[in-house]
């Protein structure tokens, strides 16, 4: 019986300790991103690098591609999402169609 008091104790004193390490995580990614959003250039920082990180793994699939592609194929992707994120946003501060069309490559000649 004090065994498996023992054990049982062993064990609460271990959840306990992994709970609070994921609040503490938690709390860590979430200090971060206030960080990220906070420092503008901290924020575009990290932007750049998630986006090297991306075209890097997109390179290992894609062997010989060039950014130009890269940046066609995730174009081609945006599209397919950006109508319906446009849409939640109030209409005084979304932008035209033709202005977000405007901002995506020219993907025509490859």
């Amino acid at each position: 019986m004090a065994g498996l008091t023992a054990s049982a104790a062993t064990a609460a004193v271990a959840h306990r300790k992994e709970l609070a390490a994921a609040v503490s995580r938690a709390k860590a990614k979430a200090l971060l991103r206030r960080v990220m959003a906070a420092i503008p250039f901290v924020g575009i920082a990290a932007v750049v690098e998630f986006e090297r990180r991306e075209y890097l793994e997109w390179t290992e699939q894609n062997t010989g591609g060039t950014f130009r592609q890269y940046r066609c194929e995730i174009a081609a992707l945006s599209v397919e999402v950006m109508d319906e994120v446009l849409q939640e946003l109030p209409e005084k501060v979304r932008p035209s169609s033709e202005t977000v069309l405007g901002l995506l490559p020219d993907c025509s000649e490859q």
